[in-house]
């Protein structure tokens, strides 16, 4: 590697102080990734010069991050003020901490800090931390034992995962470093710090000093549940629900609305279509009002409550509820919450997380709203909107960091799927989004 990714003290000494690293540093990192990859361990001090990717934190930076965990543990500070040292000191994506209890498949608590999107953390609830290999893996150490995902999943590995390629590469996501945090009895608690896929993979001199800190946040999170400040992961979901563009409400079995964003609170008030009665959600018209419940049963929310409970349940669901004076149709898409498949992380009362589309408002596709329309994984979700917007395969390709032939297998997917044979049958279906669930 040589002098081609070696900087010196003088060069950068503020800078490794604050965990930054300069713009030029990170296109030499990007350049110099596959050498990085195979010879990381060397990465760290070579000849009395340091060497990109090489962690520093001053003794008064390292006690002040400590102190913040502390701080937190005791209701001084929030949680994401206390991780955010992190994350700037080691130039996260994202930095993850929660608890879960084992007996019941719970997240007890959840707190996150970084660039990744809120959906991203919703859709892991939902149904990716099923097929998280990181997760499993963790769960496996000894309480204060530490993990290098570039040790266990290679790239080849990565290359053929469905949920790197169709989950955490798409989000934004690549390599992981952590530590099982605490194990007791039932509950267990785990960190995961998180870089992107155009970044480089903790070298062992970070994960080393990572693993210093994380013992102060394992005593940090053992007095967190000591002093019985344990958030409500319901609570930590609902504030990722409002930071969703797309108009969304959880709405149980009763028509109880549990939630409603800021853009679908802003339907109910204009009472066009749809209204709030008390607290439930009803339609305008005596039609759609029926389809609305029927909608519902379908998703079957409660075991053993209907007729016909030899039926499976559906996951999904759509209705329309007609626009007054217009041709068009208020679009209406029911996914079923339920808390034995969500990790209990919107709670447990099972729900139908609703998800709202007026088609005179076209101002820019939500990937989200796409993905829950066609059953699309977070992926073909970004990547279709991506094709609406004009990008090319190759470009989509370049931007993940990821093969031709993984976006060209996903855009097969993506036409099966939605029911079209070619981008511009696509580019014209979500136009308008669908009139029915595929």
């Amino acid at each position: 590697m040589g002098d081609a990714v070696r900087i010196s003290k003088k060069m950068i000494g503020s800078e490794l102080a604050r965990g930054a690293l300069s713009v030029l540093a990170r296109n030499v990192l990007c350049l110099c990734h596959q050498i990085v990859m195979t010879d990381a361990h060397e990465l760290d001090r070579v000849d009395g010069a340091f060497v990109i990717g090489m962690p520093s934190m001053t003794d008064n930076e390292f006690d002040q991050c400590v102190a913040g965990f502390y701080q937190a543990a005791s209701g001084q500070v929030d949680w994401g003020q206390a991780l955010r040292a992190l994350h700037e000191a080691f130039s996260l994506w994202a930095i993850h901490i929660f608890g879960l209890d084992m007996a019941s498949g719970t997240i007890t608590f959840s707190f996150e800090v970084g660039d990744a999107r809120p959906e991203a953390a919703i859709d892991f609830a939902r149904t990716w931390h099923r097929h998280d290999p990181r997760t499993r893996l963790a769960l496996q150490l000894d309480e204060g034992q530490w993990m290098n995902c570039r040790e266990h999943f290679d790239d080849a590995f990565v290359a053929r995962d469905p949920f790197y390629q169709e989950f955490l590469i798409p989000y934004g996501g690549r390599w992981v470093s952590g530590m099982k945090l605490v194990e007791d009895g039932a509950f267990v608690s785990l960190l995961a710090m998180m870089r992107g896929p155009h970044q480089i993979p903790f070298s062992k001199s970070e994960d080393a000093l990572a693993h210093r800190l994380a013992h102060h946040l394992s005593l940090a999170v053992k007095l967190y549940r000591t002093n019985s400040r344990l958030a409500n992961q319901a609570s930590n979901s609902l504030a990722l629900l409002g930071k969703i563009e797309a108009p969304l409400l959880l709405i149980d079995e009763q028509r109880r609305i549990h939630f409603a964003n800021p853009a679908a609170r802003s339907i109910l008030d204009a009472a066009e279509t749809l209204v709030e009665r008390g607290d439930e959600l009803f339609c305008r018209r005596a039609h759609d009002d029926t389809e609305l419940l029927l909608a519902l049963r379908r998703l079957r929310l409660s075991n053993n409550a209907y007729l016909g409970d030899a039926v499976a349940p559906e996951e999904k669901a759509f209705m329309r509820c007609a626009l007054p004076g217009s041709a068009h149709h208020f679009g209406v898409y029911l996914n079923a919450i339920r808390p034995e498949t969500s990790m209990g992380a919107f709670g447990r009362t099972p729900l139908a997380m609703v998800l709202l589309h007026d088609p005179r408002r076209r101002l820019q596709l939500d990937p989200f709203m796409v993905g829950a329309a066609f059953d699309l994984t977070p992926a073909e979700s970004q990547l279709a909107v991506g094709i609406a917007r004009g990008m090319s395969v190759n470009e989509v390709a370049i931007a993940r960091g990821v093969s031709i032939e993984t976006v060209r297998s996903q855009v097969k997917s993506i036409f099966a799927k939605t029911g079209t044979s070619q981008q511009s049958d696509l580019v014209s279906l979500l136009a308008t989004l669908p009139t029915h669930t595929r």
